[in-house]
C-alpha cells in the first residue's frame, strides 16, 4: 500500500527508538558507528541483496526488491513505495535527476527470442510515468549492450553493463553521446572477457568512475574521458586485502570504500589508496555484516550497506580521522 511521498511524513519518535548508535568493530586509523537499520512500521526492514540509490540532494534512499521500489527518508523509515504498475515493466535500477523525476531502468523478458528489451521510464515523485526514453544511435560494437545499472549527472544518463563489462553515456532524451569499453581501458585480454565482470561500480563527486572486478581482486579509477587513473587491491585474506571483492564508493573527504565480501567487512582506503580501517566482521551482533554487497554515502557521513539472510540495509556514521 502507498503511504505518501517522504516529505509529508514525520516520524521523530520512531526514529529514535531506532537511531541509538552501537560502535562497529574497526582496527585503527579511523572509526565507524552503526545508526539503524531502515526499517516501516513493523520494524526492520528484512531485505537480502537489493539495489540502492541515495538522492542526496533531497535526502531520501531508494531500496528496489523484486521490482518494487521502497523510498526512505532522512531517519531511514518508509515512507513511500511504488513499482506494481505493469506498464513499468521489471524495475533493475533508478537514479533521480536535478528536479526530482525519478528515471527507472526497466526490462521485458517477454520475448527472448529477440533478445531482452529495456528502457528508462521519467517518472514523477510518486512513480507515476511521465516518459518513456529508448536508447538509440548505438554504434555497432554496443549492439548487445545491456545495462544494469543507471546513474544521472549533469544531464547525462550513464548506463553500466557490468557483465560486458561496459558503459554507455546518452542525453536525456537517450541519444548515444560516448562509451566506455573497460576490459579495453584494462587490457584485458578477449579471450578473458566472458569470465570478467565488474561487481561494484559508483561514481565520486568529479564523475570518476569506480568499479570493482573480482576475479582480478582489483579496484579502479577511470576518469570520464576514459583514462585508467588509478588501481589498488592485493589478493588475500588480511586486513586491506581482497578476497571477494563489490561494492565501491567515495566518501565527501576522497576516502574511498570497498566491500569484502568474503570477510563480510568494509575496508577504508585513503586518497592515495592506503588502507585506513575496516568494519562489518560476519556475526548477528548490531554493527556485524553478513555478505555485504553494495555501498552509497548520504549526508552527514552516513553510509548504507546491502547484505544477504534477511539482514536488511545497515546504516553506519563514517568519523573523520
Amino acid at each position: 500500500m502507498k503511504t505518501g511521498h517522504a516529505k509529508y511524513l514525520i516520524l521523530p519518535l520512531v526514529a529514535s527508538l531506532l537511531m541509538a548508535p552501537f560502535p562497529a568493530l574497526a582496527t585503527p586509523g579511523g572509526k565507524s558507528t552503526f545508526l539503524y537499520n531502515l526499517s516501516n512500521f513493523s520494524g526492520k526492514a528484512p531485505y537480502s541483496d537489493v539495489r540502492l540509490h541515495v538522492d542526496r540532494a533531497r535526502d531520501e534512499v531508494y531500496v528496489i526488491d523484486r521490482g518494487i521500489v521502497r523510498v526512505y527518508n532522512e531517519t531511514g523509515m518508509e515512507v513511500f513505495w511504488f513499482g506494481d504498475d505493469p506498464a513499468l515493466g521489471a524495475v533493475y535500477d533508478l537514479a533521480v535527476d536535478e528536479k526530482g523525476d525519478i528515471l527507472l531502468l526497466s526490462y521485458d523478458f517477454s520475448r527472448p527470442a529477440e533478445g531482452p528489451k529495456f528502457w528508462i521510464t521519467r517518472c514523477n515523485y510518486r512513480g507515476e510515468p511521465k516518459e518513456t526514453i529508448t536508447v538509440a544511435g548505438l554504434p555497432k560494437e554496443y549492439s548487445r549492450f545491456y545495462p544494469n545499472t543507471l546513474f544521472y549527472r549533469n544531464g547525462r544518463l550513464l548506463l553500466v553493463g557490468k557483465n560486458g563489462m561496459q558503459a554507455i553515456v546518452t542525453d536525456k532524451q537517450g541519444i548515444y553521446q560516448k562509451g566506455y569499453d573497460f576490459a579495453q581501458i584494462l587490457e584485458i585480454p578477449e579471450k578473458d572477457r566472458p569470465d570478467t565482470e565488474i561487481f561494484g561500480f559508483g561514481l565520486d563527486r568529479s564523475g570518476n568512475m569506480l568499479f570493482t572486478v573480482a576475479v582480478l581482486f582489483k579496484a579502479y579509477v577511470v576518469s570520464p574521458e576514459g583514462k585508467l587513473i588509478a588501481s589498488f587491491g592485493k589478493a588475500g585474506s588480511a586486513p586491506g586485502m581482497f578476497g571477494i571483492v563489490s561494492g565501491i564508493t567515495a566518501d565527501d573527504r576522497g576516502n574511498y570504500l570497498v566491500v569484502e565480501r568474503l570477510r563480510s567487512v568494509v575496508m577504508v582506503f585513503d586518497a592515495e589508496f592506503r588502507f585506513l580501517h575496516e568494519f562489518g566482521y560476519r556475526g548477528d551482533k548490531p554493527g556485524n555484516l553478513i555478505r555485504p554487497n553494495e555501498v552509497a554515502m548520504g549526508n552527514a557521513g552516513k553510509l548504507y550497506v546491502t547484505q544477504l539472510r534477511n539482514r536488511g540495509v545497515a546504516v553506519f556514521s563514517m568519523a573523520s580521522d
